[in-house]
């Protein structure tokens, strides 16, 4: 009789019918031809009745056939020595399900974590022989145990991490986390409940039952409740995220990993400083001046991470917790405070996050690009292809991962990227692309047609992994830049101080956008181009122009300055010296500002008081706003091309303007601006105009009475 059937007499867990049934049988899956997916269940006790497992046998289940081909390791063989049949049934499940769900890959499970079974065994034999579970083990006084005796065989129990982003620091070694990193995965596994009733959320999950969506370039599959202390507090907040993520406005899994972050801060604070509570209905103005205390201190004192920001975080904070506070009145939980949120959080709770100065923008300059490009084909050859779509459409990221095999969109022989934006919301965003980039995703595209299928890339990616944990996944975003910032150092990237540029994903795109902009693209199109909720930030980007504006603008008045005498004669007034920086700021405020374009140059006077002229051509508007009875236009050629310069550089004072707000000079420029269309769409085609023939009549008659003939 098998030992490990029910009617056998070995102490049962609560998971016995679970483990047993699971262990019984497998889903096969096997790849078409056409890159359909054929699974079937087949029936055999081969993993729960064995205590040993052949690679060369598991290497035959369709599943793991590519892999067995390319196994070329050492082990052979996994042994389950535990001396308790149960403990030794649950760490079959574990590996079981790691190999089946994709968790590790054979030479993984075949090697190393061989060898750390081997010790856990010997671990459990010792310490737990009789053991029920291992869902039995206080795990954190247990793990304390496995480090202290892993220390005293001689195996390494930490180790130093490298990290090309955030330094080298020390961490556990994978001895050290693999108890409780099994204990998690059968604690996780065995949890049969509804998904939202667990207090440890799996997106994954989630996202088949209700499709609620994650960043597939990230690995943040969990929002982990058990951060919350006070029971009800927990109940509550789960209720509380659940229905944002269910409900109609938009909640992504993201926002909701960073509330319950931050949430859980605020409630633990509040349980420690009122531990019989189980409600906020009590919360006053004094226990929250408490808490921004603490927040303070907190912001202070633990932000460990390289470039953390406490102003940012506190804001972040206090406003998570306001917001949640607001909701829970507004739907009437049982648990809402019964002071208006307003008396609770004052405005002045809320810091004011500094302002970065305009040129601060975290872009890519071209000293570093030029460097960049120079060898970009040293870069990892799976991200280069990432730099060129994110520098050249302006995409996050996270969107530029999440490209598919539909992507590439042609219209009347034009190309653009076709996807989804998710930050904003925004479905099928065009962006245009050039023939080499198109070229490109193409090539990508193919690539990725013909080694997909529905195992591998069931979403059809194309910057995608094809094996191991992510398999059907995106390159994560952290790798990229980890790339980039490798690449930095090996060939020394400078920045123009002379320092290693440290590379971020997310500078690319403000790169495209102010690249764009000092293109001549208009802020409303980079906004479209950029999928820009609002045209705040892009405005950034033409301030960032304005100082570029401002350079040469400089370097033009500096090249020499020239001015008209008393008698209208033009005279030097100095040339290559250095002009006062009041001066300078005086012209440039007057340039960007006041500045109305006419037919004779720029004049600087303020529409609103010093020259009526300013605003108004004299010879156009010269008769009461009228054009002057005596001007003609279109008897010479020349007329066309005076015309096509006005309009030219009105429609530049027009958008200027528009870039800083000055209603009243667009309003100017544009009337002008009219005008000049006019009169040219009138002579482009070879017509005349006159001031007013009515008064050459008049004129001929009162000659013709005089006696005058033939003029």
């Amino acid at each position: 009789m098998n030992k490990y059937t029910a009617s056998n007499a070995l102490p049962q867990n609560e998971y016995w019918d679970l483990i047993t049934s699971t262990l019984s049988s497998y889903e096969a899956k096997e790849v078409l031809g056409d890159g359909k997916l054929k699974t079937y269940k087949v029936e055999g006790d081969y993993f729960l009745v064995n205590d040993v497992w052949n690679v060369d046998t598991i290497g035959k289940i369709p599943n793991f056939a590519e892999q067995y081909k390319e196994y070329k390791n050492a082990g052979r063989k996994i042994i389950f020595s535990s001396e308790n049949p149960s403990v030794s049934l649950e760490l079959k499940f574990v590996f079981y399900l790691k190999l089946f769900n994709d968790g590790w890959r054979l030479s993984s499970a075949f090697n190393s974590n061989r060898t750390e079974l081997k010790r856990l065994n010997e671990y459990l034999n010792e310490r737990h022989p009789r053991l029920p579970s291992l869902l039995a083990l206080d795990i954190d006084k247990e793990e304390k145990q496995w480090i202290w005796w892993l220390t005293n065989k001689g195996i390494a129990t930490t180790q130093i991490t490298k990290d090309a982003l955030y330094g080298n620091s020390e961490n556990k070694s994978a001895s050290a986390r693999f108890l409780r990193s099994i204990y998690n995965y059968l604690s996780e596994q065995t949890d049969t409940r509804e998904e939202l009733e667990k207090d440890r959320w799996d997106v994954r999950i989630l996202n088949k039952k209700y499709g609620i969506k994650s960043n597939p370039s990230k690995n943040d599959y969990y929002i982990n409740f058990e951060k919350v202390q006070n029971e009800e507090f927990r109940k509550h907040s789960k209720k509380y995220i659940k229905n944002r993520l269910l409900g109609a406005r938009n909640f992504s899994w993201g926002t909701a990993r960073n509330y319950i972050i931050h949430l859980s801060m605020f409630l633990n604070f509040v349980s420690e400083l009122e531990p019989d509570w189980n409600s906020l209905n009590e919360l006053t103005r004094e226990h929250f001046e408490k808490y921004l205390e603490y927040l303070n201190h907190y912001t202070k004192n633990n932000l460990k991470q390289k470039n953390a920001n406490p102003t940012s975080f506190t804001i972040k904070n206090i406003g998570y917790v306001k917001v949640c506070l607001e909701d829970l009145q507004r739907y009437e939980y049982s648990i809402a405070p019964k002071k208006p949120v307003v008396k609770l959080i004052y405005p002045g709770d809320i810091p004011n996050m500094p302002k970065k100065a305009t040129d601060d923008i975290e872009h890519v300059p071209d000293f570093v690009l030029e460097q960049l490009f120079e060898h970009i084909n040293e870069l990892h050859p799976d991200v280069q292809p990432v730099v060129w779509v994110m520098y050249k459409t302006g995409l996050r990221v996270s969107d530029t991962l999440g490209l598919t095999q539909e992507c590439l969109f042609r219209l009347n022989g034009k190309s653009s990227v076709k996807t989804d934006i998710e930050k904003t919301y925004v479905i099928n965003h065009k962006i245009p692309i050039d023939e080499e980039l198109a070229n490109l995703l193409a090539i990508l595209i193919d690539k990725s047609k013909k080694l997909s299928n529905e195992d591998n890339n069931p979403d059809k990616f194309i910057f995608v992994r094809y094996t191991g944990s992510r398999k059907g996944k995106p390159f994560g975003q952290r790798w990229i830049q980890k790339n980039l910032y490798e690449l930095a150092h090996k060939k020394e990237i400078i920045d123009e101080m002379g320092n290693i540029f440290r590379f971020k994903n997310h500078a690319f795109r403000h790169t495209f956008g102010i690249k764009m902009i000092n293109g001549g693209a208009d802020i409303l199109t980079v906004q479209e181009l950029l999928a820009h909720a609002s045209p705040e930030m892009t405005m950034r980007y033409a301030k960032l122009l304005d100082d570029t504006k401002r350079k040469e603008f400089e370097k033009v008045v500096k090249s020499g300055v020239f001015s008209f005498d008393l008698d209208g004669k033009v005279h030097q007034v100095t040339e290559n010296e250095g002009i006062p920086e009041d001066v300078m700021d005086a012209l440039w405020r007057d340039e960007k500002l006041y500045a109305l374009d006419n037919p004779y140059g720029t004049c600087r006077a303020r529409v609103n008081g010093n020259c009526p002229l300013a605003a108004e051509p004299p010879c156009l508007t010269a008769n009461n706003g009228k054009p002057c009875f005596d001007l003609s236009v279109g008897m010479t050629s020349f007329d066309v091309k005076k015309y096509e310069l006005h309009i030219e550089s009105t429609a530049k004072m027009i958008e200027a303007a528009k870039e800083y707000g000055r209603e009243d000079m667009i309003e100017a420029n544009e009337k002008n601006l009219e005008r000049y269309q006019e009169i040219y769409n009138t002579i482009k085609s070879g017509s005349v105009i006159f001031g007013n023939l009515e008064r050459m009549h008049r004129k001929l008659e009162r000659m013709r009475k005089k006696g005058v003939k033939n003029g």
